[in-house]
């Protein structure tokens, strides 16, 4: 029988796929890291690999399936709170712009192969470069904080399901919405 590629129980083992997992790897790109088949992988996460006992299979599939779905937690959870922090805004961005100084060659553009403007006629004084800094700050995103309210929010959601249903409505009964707003807001 080969030798394993892997000490299947030892910590590292399954310490190498939750970090593989929390770093977004798929199943197939972890098995591929592990230098391990895609199936190879699938069968031992499902517990069905066939080099192990049914005892290895419950407890090794099991192992595996809990450190994968810890890693992705964890991702996904870091996603969700980079995704909220650009729903409010207010993230600081900064933005470098280096300009550099030209003056004229000596040469004035005469000599096509001069070493320092190259025919040119003009030399950029890197030594003068001037540096122009910006620092911006995002405006809140309407349409996250919309998709959040709406996934978070069972009034949001509501409120957003009576809105489709009556433009579902208008719209099939031939109803210009647009007419329909300005006629009775003067009511």
């Amino acid at each position: 029988m080969a030798k394993p590629k892997h000490d299947y129980d030892s910590p590292d083992f399954y310490k190498l796929i939750e970090q593989l997992a929390m770093n977004g790897y798929t199943d197939e790109e972890i098995a591929n890291e592990m230098n391990l088949s895609r199936e190879v992988f699938g069968c031992m996460k499902n517990g069905n690999y066939e080099n192990w006992t049914d005892d290895e299979n419950e407890r090794r599939g099991g192992q595996i399936t809990n450190v994968l779905a810890h890693g992705r937690t964890k991702i996904i959870a870091l996603l969700r709170g980079a995704y909220i922090k650009g729903a409010f805004g207010g993230k600081k961005t900064k933005s470098k712009v280096v300009k550099y100084v030209q003056d004229k060659c000596e040469c004035m553009g005469a000599d096509k192969k001069c070493p320092h403007c190259g025919g040119t006629g003009w030399v950029t004084l890197t030594d003068k470069a001037v540096i122009q800094e910006s620092e911006m700050e995002l405006p809140p995103n309407l349409q996250a904080i919309a998709t959040l309210l709406y996934h978070h929010d069972p009034t949001w959601r509501k409120m957003e399901k009576k809105q489709d249903d009556e433009d579902a409505l208008y719209s099939e009964n031939g109803i210009d919405i647009d007419k329909w707003m300005t006629d009775n807001t003067n009511e």
